[in-house]
């Protein structure tokens, strides 16, 4: 055994493989979120994050730009808006594109941005709406990755996919926990990454949410990678607004 090495052979090997793994665990880097890379490391296929928040408070709004966040860096989209009509998701979404206001609406100005969204922008959208049954999501998530090679996917949200049930589960939590453990599935098994929006529960005014809060059975804490909760501080004069990570 040589006492001294020079970087090739086995060594090479190894080191190669030791950066593609470190690289790997850090996944995509975000550019309008750039904390995020400290905390979650990026975007990785094969995982599911949460988010949650209470009512009003700009989780479909925040969802819009993480996404387009990771599009714009190539990542193919696939949206699920079952509760936020699309064209409202759409138009914060080229809003948000253009990085300018789009008010007053000049047409000709709003037509071109929305063209060159729909021209640059790897973002699909699953033609399904209010209460959908799990199965006939999964189909359009397939369809998604097989068709259209879709890395990430987005519920929006999962209450509202709770409105329509398969028949098997009819008591509210052991069906929310078969739709996460399907969904956790599906990431793993297509490569992909899905992000699911979940509503907490009803907290007192002021406290601010945890694991605890998220609602269901616990099996939605259980499968996620990534927990991410947009929080309202109230205790100071002006109420702050701020995205915090649990893991």
């Amino acid at each position: 055994m040589s006492r001294v090495l020079r970087l090739d052979g086995d060594l090479l090997r190894a080191t190669v493989n030791e950066l593609s793994r470190v690289t790997e665990l850090r996944g995509i880097p975000f550019s309008r979120f750039t904390e995020l890379n400290r905390i979650i490391k990026g975007f990785r296929t094969q995982e599911m994050t949460v988010l949650s928040g209470n009512t009003g408070v700009g989780k479909t709004t925040f969802m819009c730009e993480y996404s387009l966040d990771l599009a714009e860096q190539g990542v193919p989209t696939l949206w699920g808006s079952f509760e936020m009509p699309l064209r409202k998701v759409c138009k914060t979404l080229v809003q948000q594109f253009a990085g300018e206001p789009l008010d007053p609406p000049i047409p000709s100005r709003i037509a071109e941005w929305a063209r060159m969204f729909s021209e640059n922008i790897p973002i699909y959208f699953m033609n399904l709406h209010g209460a959908q049954s799990l199965t006939e999501v999964l189909k359009t998530m397939e369809v998604g990755v097989k068709d259209s090679g879709v890395e990430h996917i987005v519920i929006d949200n999962l209450q509202f996919l709770l409105g329509a049930g398969d028949g098997a589960f009819v008591e509210r939590f052991q069906r929310q926990d078969h739709y996460v453990q399907k969904l956790r599935a599906f990431a793993t098994e297509k490569g992909t990454h899905v992000t699911i929006v979940a509503h907490p529960r009803k907290e007192e005014t002021g406290r601010l949410l945890s694991i605890n809060s998220l609602y269901g059975g616990g099996k939605i804490s259980q499968e996620a990678d990534n927990i991410m909760f947009l929080q309202v501080d109230s205790s100071t004069s002006i109420p702050k607004k701020y995205l915090q990570p649990y893991q």
